[in-house]
């Protein structure tokens, strides 16, 4: 999952902690799971965390998350490589705030709203 979203961002990843790397006891079945990843793009930075073992997260809508792009084509681009496997919900169109947005639900379920301003 972690490798998609830098493939798709064409990001890197700057920081990446495992629960085995902390000094808390963990199970053997969650040691190689993520407590802590930085995957950077642009200016831009995302952090991700599998939760600790026993946490539930939901995809059924309840997040969107946002990313704002200063580049068209960078953004019709990443919006296209995200999709891949997923949904869209809304196709990226100019909108009457005056930007190009669009919104997709990802092949992991993680709800995405694309925004570039128009100058």
């Amino acid at each position: 999952m972690l490798n998609f979203y830098r493939d798709v961002f064409d990001g890197e990843i700057i920081r990446l902690s495992r629960y085995a790397d902390g000094p808390m006891p963990v199970d053997d079945d969650w040691k190689s799971k993520i407590m802590h990843v930085s995957l950077k793009f642009g200016d831009c930075l995302i952090m991700i965390s599998d939760g600790p073992k026993g946490y539930k997260s939901s995809t059924d809508g309840n997040i969107q998350l946002s990313v704002d792009f200063d580049d068209a084509d960078k953004m019709e681009n990443t919006f296209n490589k995200l999709a891949g496997g997923g949904t869209i919900v809304l196709p990226l169109a100019k909108q009457f705030w005056g930007a190009r947005f669009g919104m997709l639900k990802d092949k992991y379920g993680i709800g995405w709203m694309f925004n570039h301003e128009e100058k």
